[in-house]
């Protein structure tokens, strides 16, 4: 799912991220409508401004802005500067705040803000997981990096193999070319490891 970046929220430049077991999506574009109705932080209502505070941030607006204050003191102090004489600019860089936080979150594994964590996701990973899907390789745990480069260059030459017989005019099944994770065991003994 898209939803907004910290590092360019106010261009609403967005990224893709996990959307299963989490609303950071969905918190992330409600806090990206926020900035775009409002002039600032003293704007926003106050029933719109009491659930922010109680449901994503879980902190006063103005506890925020201090801890952003003291994060921008020593990294950009310029950004302090702005957000005090702009009070848009205060607002994205709170708003900033929880996006940046979100991520951390996640890393950290910080239970208490499991529905707030930002996990990045492309593509690429949800078709990993379709292909995985019912092998051992479905389960993290079994996800060594060793075993999961072997299985992407096996199952990339198996393609690579297919499209070359077929390029020459052979007929090949479909079935010939559907490659499923193998143990590295397996791998290795095929290539005569």
């Amino acid at each position: 799912m898209m939803c907004p970046c910290a590092d360019m929220f106010e261009m609403g430049v967005k990224v893709q991220v996990l959307k299963r077991g989490t609303m950071f999506p969905m918190r992330a574009a409600k806090l990206y409508e926020t900035y775009r109705a409002y002039k600032g932080l003293d704007d926003i209502p106050a029933g719109e401004r009491d659930w922010l505070e109680k449901n994503l941030f879980r902190v006063p607006l103005e506890d925020v802005w201090r801890q952003t204050v003291d994060y921008f003191s020593t990294r950009d102090p310029a950004q302090i500067e702005k957000g005090q004489r702009d009070p848009k600019h205060q607002m994205a860089l709170v708003f900033r705040w929880y996006l940046g936080q979100s991520s951390r979150w996640a890393n950290s594994g910080d239970p208490s803000r499991r529905l707030d964590y930002q996990i990045w996701c492309g593509p690429a990973m949800g078709a990993f997981n379709e292909w995985t899907r019912g092998t051992f390789l479905a389960q993290p745990q079994n996800r060594r990096v060793a075993t999961v480069a072997y299985n992407l260059l096996h199952g990339a030459a198996v393609f690579q193999r297919v499209n070359t017989l077929r390029s020459q005019g052979f007929l090949v099944s479909s079935e010939a070319a559907h490659v499923v994770p193998q143990e590295i065991n397996e791998l290795r003994s095929r290539l005569g490891y």
